[in-house]
């Protein structure tokens, strides 16, 4: 078994980030917005056709800079442990754009922080049922900077009923997402390849 994955949900507040993760580990959706104000571990394993991997996601509060060095986060006070990650998952709120802004600032603040190290970003749009056309030039805009400019992962999902929450998580996994490649599912047999099973 190889050593636990580890992934840091952030984003700016009220995009959902939290309402993710509670709906992928807890299968629930909270009814009122509570605003994240210290770090939350969520930890599970995940079975990928023959392999097992721990799984350990990070959501931690709004954070106005990423830290520039391991000293800098030590310093903050109170370090949230966003410098030993394995892939960052930037969450935007669709129906507000302006928390675009916050992902960009945060993806080259993790870039400009970070000379020889190896790690997976990618951005996901929530709150999809609350956009009346998720079909918009700046919609379109924002998928195609993503995954042709940064070359990152990009996924457009609803915590609120649970649409495309596993596929978050096929991506952050390595698995194709949608097209014609091979379907993977979340699934509670593992007889037959390209599934997953949540322990």
């Amino acid at each position: 078994m190889q050593g636990p994955l580890k992934v840091a949900f952030l984003g700016a507040s009220g995009v959902g980030r939290t309402s993710i993760l509670q709906q992928f580990f807890k299968h629930d959706f909270p009814k009122d917005h509570i605003r994240t104000s210290k770090r939350t571990v969520y930890r599970s394993c995940l079975v990928c056709d023959t392999c097992i991997r721990e799984l350990m996601v990070l959501d931690v509060p709004p954070q106005k800079y990423f830290p520039i060095d391991n000293l800098a986060e030590w310093n903050n006070g109170n370090p949230l442990g966003l410098r030993t990650v394995h892939t960052y998952v930037l969450v935007y709120d669709m129906g507000n754009l302006d928390t675009f802004q916050y992902c960009r600032n945060m993806r080259d603040q993790i870039l400009e922080s970070f000379n020889h190290r190896d790690f997976k970003i990618m951005v996901v749009g929530n709150k999809v049922d609350m956009v009346s056309n998720p079909h918009t030039q700046e919609l379109k805009d924002i998928s195609t900077l993503v995954r042709k400019h940064w070359r990152c992962g990009y996924v457009e999902c609803s915590a609120k009923h649970n649409y495309k929450i596993g596929d978050i998580f096929k991506e952050m996994m390595g698995y194709p997402v949608g097209g014609t490649a091979p379907k993977l599912e979340f699934s509670q047999s593992i007889g037959s390849k390209n599934r997953c099973t949540i322990l």
